[in-house]
């Protein structure tokens, strides 16, 4: 009931509104009455009301475009994040890439530099839990020709040695570790020394140094190198360089510091020397060896060539004065010969020296000039060719 009361108290008030306004639009269609005032009065009704709802409008508005510009902005946010994620990703791949090749570029400079070893490249797989890599794993092995003792460059110099193979994998001591000795030396001077892995010292980025015997001013900066007297390690490998160096309490020898040429904190390839230091040194034994047999060898054949050279002196000796005689004889035939054609009757022909005679002479003309030679046999007088031919016949 209350319901209907309320719809048709709304419909008396909106058939009175209608009266009403037709009403005044019909006094002022008439001009019965002045407007002026009725329009002031619904102006200062209706202004406000305007206003209002301008202002919300606006409001409306200015919210809509700040929720589309703060979705395109959060869409260009979206955008442009992506944009930094593949940047980075890209700048990382290049940084990596770039860091690759500073790799390959030292240990090719390194290769370069050990030229005389054949070497073979390997990239780390693991290492010992801590900071340093004082003993990590390689992905090469006994099917890339790696055995035991074998040395490892790294960056600048020695890394460290193989200590265990498999058929794809080896480990390495570095010569950071604290169970590594090696004996080196000072370039230029070759004074021995002991340079020792401490893991401790390490912090400090050096090695220890200990047992140098030298009567020179060492200074900062001085190379080491491994030295010809060690067991395990091939000559001439760079381990570092000279930091402190102090005098012993004993006042014999000498004990320091030095840095070393490998960064132990950062190592990520490295070179293997497919040599090691027992097989060179079993190669020098054999040459070695085989020096004194190499001398008895040519002492021998020197001996035989100038035995063979003596023969041949002989035979050239024996063979000219075959022919020294076989020329006489023929000479004094001729002699004989002559007075008999003298007298109207046919000398026999001279038979010329045999081939194997004429060969032997002309094979041995030079041995045979270097010694005396019986004169050649000259033309016999007229008056003497028959006492020739006579003392021959006799």
């Amino acid at each position: 009931m209350k319901k209907k009361d309320t719809q048709a108290g709304v419909k008396h008030l909106l058939v009175v509104l209608t009266i009403v306004c037709f009403a005044f639009i019909l006094l002022a269609a008439f001009k019965f009455i002045n407007i002026g005032p009725v329009r002031e009065g619904v102006s200062w009704l209706i202004v406000p009301l305007q206003n209002g709802v301008s202002a919300a409008g606006n409001l409306l508005g200015e919210r809509q475009a700040e929720r589309r510009t703060a979705n395109e902005l959060s869409a260009e946010n979206k955008r442009l994040e992506e944009q930094v994620k593949a940047l980075e990703t890209q700048n990382l791949r290049l940084t990596e890439a770039q860091d690759r090749l500073k790799e390959l570029e030292e240990l090719y400079a390194l290769d370069e530099q050990y030229f005389d070893y054949e070497t073979v490249a390997a990239q780390v797989i693991a290492k010992e839990p801590g900071r340093w890599y004082n003993t990590f794993t390689i992905n090469r092995g006994t099917s890339s020709g790696i055995s035991v003792n074998m040395n490892v460059l790294c960056q600048e110099g020695l890394a460290g040695i193989v200590t265990e193979t498999g058929r794809t994998w080896a480990k390495v001591r570095a010569v950071a570790d604290d169970a590594t000795n090696i004996s080196a030396m000072l370039l230029p001077t070759g004074d021995t020394c002991i340079i020792s892995g401490d893991l401790a010292l390490l912090e400090e980025g050096k090695l220890r140094m200990s047992e140098l015997r030298t009567d020179y001013n060492v200074v900062t900066g001085t190379r080491i190198v491994t030295s010809q007297i060690s067991d395990k390690y091939l000559p001439g490998l760079l381990i570092g360089y000279v930091d402190t160096v102090e005098q012993d309490p004993n006042h014999l020898t000498k004990n320091g510091k030095i840095i070393p040429a490998v960064d132990f904190e950062h190592i990520r390839s490295v070179l293997v020397i497919l040599h090691t230091k027992q097989a060179e040194d079993e190669d020098g034994q054999m040459q070695e060896a085989e020096e004194p047999e190499e001398k008895a060898d040519s002492a021998a054949d020197s001996a035989e060539s100038a035995s063979s050279a003596s023969g041949s002196s002989e035979a050239a000796t024996a063979s000219s004065s075959s022919g020294g005689a076989e020329t006489a004889s023929t000479v004094s035939g001729s002699s004989a010969a002559a007075p008999a054609a003298a007298e109207g009757q046919e000398a026999p022909e001279s038979e010329p020296l045999e081939p194997a005679v004429q060969e032997a002479a002309q094979e041995v003309q030079e041995p045979v000039a270097a010694e005396p030679q019986e004169p050649a046999a000259e033309e016999v007088p007229q008056d003497m060719q028959e006492g020739t031919e006579t003392t021959e016949m006799q």
